[in-house]
């Protein structure tokens, strides 16, 4: 197994435990129901994203990318609901995925 391919798991399992706690959080709390239903979603999707991205090994920057770019764009479609840290972690992922497809072109 390699490094990306282990690194690419745990990040996949981070973004399920975050999904699970915001349906967690739909569950105890009923102000925040369709938010945290809504984040959870995308988190799962992302989720989704990087754990086929470790299994498939091929294409993994496009699958990151696709998977995870709807969670950057629901933070910030809803700044006030998780505020900028969150927008900020949840582009660490796509950002890096952007850098390998470019920089895979560049060497082409």
């Amino acid at each position: 197994m390699s490094t990306r391919t282990a690194l690419l798991a745990a990040v996949g399992i981070i973004y399920a435990f975050f999904a699970a706690s915001c349906f967690r959080l739909a569950l105890v709390n009923s102000n925040e129901v369709t938010i945290s239903v809504g984040e959870g979603l995308f988190t799962l999707v992302g989720a989704f994203a990087l754990l086929t991205a470790a299994a498939r090994g091929r294409d993994w920057a496009l699958i990151v990318l696709v998977g995870t770019v709807p969670l950057v764009c629901w933070f910030i479609a809803t700044p006030w609901n998780s505020g900028p840290p969150f927008l900020v972690v949840s582009l660490v992922m796509p950002v890096l995925a952007l850098l390998s497809l470019t920089t895979a072109r560049l060497r082409a």
